[in-house]
């Protein structure tokens, strides 16, 4: 879990990970992958966290989307 804005400071060009699947936020309140840039080895994510510090059923929680693995291949 991480976002292009805090791992290029961290990690810089380091793309160790990029077999591993990506669950990456961007708050911009969107179900949707259009807004992905690639990065740290990433070509595509698999979750996408896209809002934060919302309330259901009196617990704060965060938003999260990934698309039908019907269409998908997991490695």
């Amino acid at each position: 879990y991480t976002s292009k804005s805090q791992w290029e400071p961290i990690m810089g060009s380091y793309s160790g990970g990029a077999s591993l699947p990506l669950w990456y936020a961007h708050y911009d309140g969107r179900e949707s992958f259009s807004d992905f840039a690639a990065f740290g080895g990433w070509t595509h994510p698999a979750i996408k966290q896209y809002a934060g510090d919302k309330t259901q059923c009196g617990a704060g929680i965060d938003l999260s989307w990934y698309p039908s693995f019907a269409n998908h291949t997991v490695a």
